[in-house]
Order: C-alpha cells, then sequence, then structure tokens
C-alpha cells in the first residue's frame, strides 16, 4: 500500500506539471508570433545541449554515490562535487563573454540572456541534484511539492511577464530563469539543511566526480541531438519563423512523448520482476502487447485529435504546425517500442549496447537532418524523426533477439498458466 500511495505521487505530479508546461505553451502560442517563440525554442534548446557541459554526469555520480557512502564521506564528496558544475559555469560565462556574437547567429537573443545562459543551465542541474536527493530520501511530498510549485511559479512568471508585460519573448525565457533560479535557492537551502556543507575542499575529489561523470556526457548529447538538434539546422536553412511552427508541432507530439515515459516507468519493473530467475512468458508476452498497444492507441488517438487540440489550444498563426504534430507523434511512437525493448538490454546489463544505439541514432539524425532539413525545410525533420526512431527500435529488437528468444517469446503456443521456459540463447551474448 505504501508503494502504491508513492508511485501515485510521483504518476500525478508527472502529469499534473506536464499539463501546466503544455499550458504555458498555449498561453505563449496566442502572445508570440512565429519568430519570438522560434528564439525560445532555440533557446531552450540550447540549454539541454549546453547541460551536459556544465554538469559533466555531477548530478548522476552524487545521486548514486548517496547509496555507495558513509554519511560523513558524502557530504565531503557532496560539497567538492557540486563545485563541478559551478566551475564549469564559470569558464562557459566567460566563453560566452567572448563569443556573444558568433552565438546570437546562431540563437538571436540579447547580451543579457546569452551571458546568463551558463547559468541558467547551473540552476538546471542544481534542480536535478535536489530531485535526485529528495527520491533518494524517499521524501515523496516534498519531491510533488518541490516540483510542481517550481511549475507554477513558472507559468505565473510567463502570464505575469507575456501576457500582463507584453515581454514577448523576453518574457518567457525570463519565467523560466526565475522559477529555475528560485528552486536552486530552495535546494541550497536543503541541503544545508541536510548537513550536506562541509568546509573539506579537495581537488581530488573535484576532480574524481567530474571523471566519473564523464560517460554521461556523450549519453545525453544523444538525446539533445535526436529530439532537439532539428531545430537548429531548420533556423539556418530555412528561417526562425519555421522554427517556431515545428517547435509548435514538437510540442503537441511531446504528449505521445509523456505518456511514454510514463508507461516505461510501470512496465520496465514488470518486465525485471518476470525475467528474473526463470522468465514467464505469459507475463512478459502480455506487458510486451499491452505496452504496444497502448503506445499505438494513444499516437493515433493525438492524430485524430490534432485539429481538435490546435482549435482549441494554439494561436492562430501556429496552426501550421499540425502535420508536423503528426509525423513526430509517429516518431515517437516508434520511439516507445525502442523504449519498451530497452528494458530486455538493461535487465542483462548490456549497456555498451545501448551506447552504441544511442550513438548510431545521434550520428543517423545528424546526417540525416542535413540532408533533409536542406531538402524538405522543417518537414524534412520530421522524416528525420521517423527514420531515426524506427531503426534504433529495429537494431534495439535484433540486439534483444540475440539475448531473448523473441519468436518463443512472443508466438509460441502457451499450454500451461504461467508457463516459463528458458528465453536466454546459449550462443555467444558477447557486447559490441
Amino acid at each position: 500500500m505504501r508503494m502504491i500511495r508513492s508511485i501515485s505521487v510521483y504518476f500525478f505530479t508527472f502529469f499534473f506539471n506536464a499539463a501546466i508546461s503544455f499550458l504555458a505553451f498555449s498561453i505563449t502560442t496566442y502572445y508570440l508570433d512565429e519568430k519570438e517563440l522560434g528564439i525560445v525554442y532555440l533557446y531552450n534548446s540550447t540549454v539541454l545541449l549546453l547541460v551536459p557541459f556544465i554538469s559533466v554526469g555531477a548530478q548522476f555520480v552524487l545521486a548514486i554515490d548517496y547509496f555507495k557512502m558513509p554519511p560523513a564521506d558524502y557530504r565531503r564528496h557532496f560539497s567538492n562535487g557540486i563545485m563541478v558544475p559551478l566551475i564549469s559555469c564559470a569558464l562557459f560565462t566567460l566563453l560566452f563573454l567572448l563569443l556573444f556574437y558568433p552565438f546570437q547567429d546562431v540563437v538571436p537573443v540579447n547580451f543579457f540572456f546569452a551571458i546568463v545562459l551558463p547559468l541558467y543551465c547551473f540552476f538546471a542541474v542544481v534542480n536535478d541534484i535536489s530531485t535526485a536527493l529528495i527520491r533518494n530520501k524517499e521524501k515523496h511530498l516534498l519531491f510533488s511539492g518541490y516540483s510542481i510549485g517550481r511549475n507554477v511559479i513558472e507559468i505565473g512568471l510567463t502570464i505575469f511577464f507575456v501576457v500582463a508585460m507584453g515581454l514577448k519573448w523576453e518574457g518567457r525565457l525570463a519565467s523560466g530563469l526565475i522559477s529555475l533560479g528560485a528552486a536552486a535557492i530552495f535546494s541550497l537551502l536543503l541541503f544545508r539543511a541536510w548537513k550536506l556543507w562541509t568546509n573539506e575542499s579537495s581537488s581530488r575529489e573535484i576532480r574524481q566526480v567530474a571523471t566519473s561523470g564523464l560517460p554521461f556526457v556523450p549519453e545525453r548529447l544523444a538525446v539533445f541531438v535526436m529530439a532537439y538538434s532539428a531545430g537548429f539546422f531548420i533556423n539556418y536553412y530555412q528561417s526562425t519563423e519555421d522554427v517556431g511552427l515545428y517547435g509548435a508541432g514538437m510540442q503537441i507530439a511531446f504528449i505521445v512523448n509523456v505518456s511514454i515515459v510514463a508507461l516505461m516507468s510501470w512496465f520496465h519493473p514488470y518486465i525485471f520482476k518476470n525475467l528474473a530467475d526463470v522468465p514467464n512468458i505469459r507475463n512478459l508476452r502480455k506487458a510486451v502487447f499491452l505496452y504496444s498497444g497502448i503506445s499505438a492507441f494513444i499516437t493515433l488517438a493525438l492524430i485524430l485529435a490534432l485539429p481538435v487540440l490546435f482549435q482549441l489550444f494554439i494561436g492562430p498563426k501556429f496552426q501550421g504546425g499540425q502535420v508536423y504534430a503528426r509525423f513526430l507523434s509517429l516518431g515517437f511512437f516508434f520511439w516507445s517500442i525502442y523504449g519498451l525493448f530497452v528494458g530486455f538490454l538493461l535487465f542483462k546489463k548490456k549497456n555498451r549496447q545501448i551506447m552504441f544505439i544511442s550513438i548510431l541514432g545521434m550520428l543517423l539524425s545528424l546526417g540525416l537532418n542535413f540532408f533533409n532539413v536542406r531538402q524538405f525545410g522543417a518537414l524534412g525533420a520530421t522524416y528525420t524523426s521517423m527514420i531515426v526512431y524506427f531503426i534504433m527500435a529495429l537494431v534495439m529488437i535484433v540486439l534483444v533477439n540475440k539475448q531473448y528468444n523473441l519468436k518463443k517469446l512472443l508466438f509460441s503456443s502457451l499450454k500451461e498458466e504461467g508457463l516459463a521456459i528458458n528465453l536466454v540463447h546459449k550462443s555467444s551474448s558477447t557486447e559490441l
């Protein structure tokens, strides 16, 4: 019962925040034009690009090491580890000071928002660290209040700056910066209350955290390249206005993505449980087909509902984003299939194979966007999304089939209730 309550809190928080974010986006489409929304999309995409370099994976290292160290050692480890993103933030701020004009050609913002971009990323990293620690400490209600509170502040500031004061894209970016800054201040107070600060500085400890976090950087970069790099290709080959229309379609298509992430948070533990010891084919088959069916239903339902969603929630200037939302939703469906079967490799700890698929997807995204966006405009970016996620899903299925007999899992006859057989191939399971 306690587990059900905690899961319910996380699911409620997840979907409530998604609804708030969608509401904030819906409001901006009525007060910003295509170019202004394109600037917001490019800026937020740059944040996602820069965060891995600011954090150097420190948020993951500090979250994992929480369970591996005695409290006294962890306090020293934490105090030095959080210096990694702080030092990176200072270095990147200096870099942006020197390279402001070239950066403005890529993301057309003013001097202030260019210079505070590393600080924006630092706030985001602190937010990641604090939410991870809150989850580690199993403070579920605090997690919900913290997460929802930050989003409520952001949408409130968005309404104030964009609607009341008419600050356009500057107001939308300011609301994100201030809400993340407020969350970071609250997080620092939490760290102090949890007695995570010490005066024992150690350059060796700082280097150790940075070195341990480095493997997380390419994985985060792969996420950016596959999901958000298209905006920069569109901006270069087309216009910032086209980025805004594409961003509107992406925001709607993300409804599929959000639903899939929620599905995976339940189905992955279920798959792990039924792969343990002797695999239970009946339950695994049920999970595969149920997950795939729900994903297909959500995708199809969203595509059919697009005209109504755009009419009710999206401003008249962005109605052209429907076509992008349609193809991007299909791309996210293929990603859902990848996300389903990655659970099988995670169970076998085939991390190198998973990284191989991520790198493959990243290289395909860059290469295909270079061709597709230049040839087909913003619509070409949606073609890239569908192709890349389809290939990733296909490669994932092939690799999983090398570890498990998917034909036997999905299509063999079950003569006994709860029948379980060995699905693991006896052939070499050497990683790529």
